[in-house]
């Protein structure tokens, strides 16, 4: 809620009701604009309620959630299913535009910032790793064996000099239901 919608919930609420929750949400809000403003991992994890807020105002600047509009083109995002828009926070876009995976979709300003941030996140995680002489990373959704086989790919390719030693450990949830 901005501060005119609060000033509206105090007129129906106890005020000081209203303004415990109003500090409750700028806390989060810091949170987010600190993520943003400094593009590193915050040092302690956030709550999952934090971490939807994100989301959801990215996912609401994607055009396909627009009040009163329905897009036509062939690449607008449409999900049919109401379980699965809500399992995917309605980001329904993707990201990168035709020839370019990394470039911004105009329809998808929150799509293309998840993405962007995500690549700054993917980069402090890996400057924490050790890996300090390193250009922003390109991080693309794959599902596991797909990114498996695609790192193990670009190793094989790599020249003798540069290839290291990877100890991979992969668990998904049903190898490890599975193993049960």
């Amino acid at each position: 809620m901005d501060s005119d919608n609060l000033a509206l919930a105090g007129q129906l609420v106890c005020g000081s009701y209203v303004s415990q929750g109003a500090a409750a949400l700028a806390t989060r809000r810091k949170l987010i604009k600190s993520l943003l403003s400094n593009k590193r991992l915050p040092r302690t994890g956030w709550d999952e309620a934090t971490l939807e807020m994100l989301l959801q105002d990215a996912a609401l600047m994607d055009s396909n959630t627009f009040l009163g509009q329905v897009g036509l083109g062939e690449r607008e995002g449409r999900v049919i299913c109401p379980l699965v828009a809500r399992r995917h926070y309605q980001l329904a876009h993707g990201i990168g535009r035709s020839g370019d995976i990394a470039a911004e979709q105009p329809k998808a300003a929150g799509s293309s910032l998840l993405a962007k941030l995500t690549a700054h996140l993917a980069a402090d995680a890996l400057r924490l790793a050790g890996m300090l002489d390193l250009a922003l990373p390109l991080v693309l959704p794959c599902a596991t064996g797909m990114t498996l086989t695609l790192v193990l790919l670009a190793a094989a390719a790599a020249p003798a000099d540069a290839r290291k030693p990877v100890d991979l450990h992969v668990q998904s949830s049903a190898s490890s239901a599975a193993a049960a």
